[in-house]
């Protein structure tokens, strides 16, 4: 099998013509990146995928090779590759989670340290019955560091008025900026990251375009409805709870866990239910770790439990809490939410709409 070459462009990330193999060029027919900057993950063979780092970091490499080592995280992460340099740019290659990955490549990606289970390999090569959901992870999704940084930005103050109008102060209106700090804590509230530790970032069920009208979901309902729309069943919701219990104990057993403050990771969510609530097909799930671009090791050799409230300097992620109550709300039942929507309808709470192929999906409230 011959490795098709990609010419990623500095500027626009754009994939443009070096002769590739008929493969790649069919993936890219059917090509989906959830979140994140376009363009920056793209199909590097029919097994693996680059993504684009900042320039001059190897951090989410470095993370990447120490997870593979740890015991505890196997198989609850695409496997790494390798890191590699192109064009005067870095990639990481890794594990492409919706290819399908036959015997050969099964041996490729075993190694004596890592030996992958068979959930991981198996694959979702089937657009029309594949539904993928990606989650943010974390009740802080900035870096420390950025505390400090007074910078302020217009783009980011747009981006706030665009959601919540009344939301900036006398000051911010009149410099139109305000700086990253400001505007990500504005998110984590205007969320589900304040509350629940996690928010969904972006989804896309078989047919449907990418959706990522997800913005101010924030409650426990409105969150739990739009699991359970992605799950489209409870048997579903159950075994993606099951799957994520395992990388919930994986991360609270992990060593590198453990010195590492994690930010912006995300959980991806996979199934190929397709669209059919009623079908009696046996349905795929799967649930991935994937995101360490902001992964720091904490000096001192202190411990985090990734569970504590932030306070500046104990680099407390709240990354347990978001896996924690992600569990849990897709292990709900029906009389939990009618209590939740009870709840809500006494509070007055906004009605949110959630729409996938042309669907409205009431997420709070009938």
């Amino acid at each position: 099998m011959r490795w098709g070459l990609l010419k990623v462009s500095v500027d626009t990330m754009a994939i443009t013509a070096l002769p590739l193999d008929c493969w790649l060029k069919e993936r890219l027919k059917n090509w989906v990146q959830l979140s994140g900057h376009q363009g920056t993950i793209v199909p590097a063979s029919n097994h693996s995928l680059w993504k684009k780092q900042p320039q001059g970091s190897h951090t989410e490499a470095k993370a990447y090779s120490q997870i593979m080592l740890d015991p505890a995280l196997k198989g609850v992460t695409p496997n790494f590759i390798r890191e590699i340099q192109h064009r005067n740019e870095v990639f990481i290659e890794i594990q492409d989670l919706l290819a399908e990955v036959n015997n050969f490549l099964k041996r490729k990606f075993t190694v004596e340290l890592h030996k992958m289970p068979p959930l991981s390999l198996t694959g979702f090569p089937d657009p029309s019955t594949r539904a993928i959901m990606d989650i943010k992870i974390g009740s802080r999704t900035f870096l420390e560091s950025e505390v400090a940084n007074k910078h302020k930005r217009v783009d980011l103050y747009k981006k706030m008025i665009e959601l919540a109008p009344n939301e900036p102060t006398d000051q911010e209106r009149q410099d139109e900026a305000i700086t990253k700090l400001r505007y990500m804590q504005f998110r984590e509230r205007k969320s589900s990251s304040a509350t629940l530790g996690f928010r969904i970032e972006a989804a896309q069920l078989p047919g449907v375009p990418i959706q990522k009208n997800f913005k101010q979901i924030r409650t426990r309902l409105q969150v739990r409805r739009a699991l359970r729309h992605f799950c489209g069943t409870d048997k579903v919701c159950k075994q993606l709870a099951k799957r994520l219990r395992h990388i919930r104990d994986s991360v609270e057993a992990s060593s590198f866990f453990a010195c590492h403050e994690i930010v912006g990771s995300s959980v991806l969510l996979i199934h190929d239910g397709g669209t059919n609530p009623t079908s009696n097909k046996e349905v795929k799930v799967g649930a991935w770790l994937i995101d360490f671009a902001k992964c720091h090791r904490i000096e001192g050799g202190g411990k985090l439990t990734h569970r504590r409230p932030w306070d500046l300097g104990n680099h407390e992620d709240g990354y347990l809490i978001g896996l924690d109550n992600l569990m849990e709300l897709l292990e709900g039942n029906e009389e939990e939410e009618e209590e939740e929507r009870n709840d809500e309808n006494n509070n007055n709470e906004e009605r949110i709409n959630l729409k996938f192929k042309g669907e409205k999906e009431i997420i709070n409230g009938k």
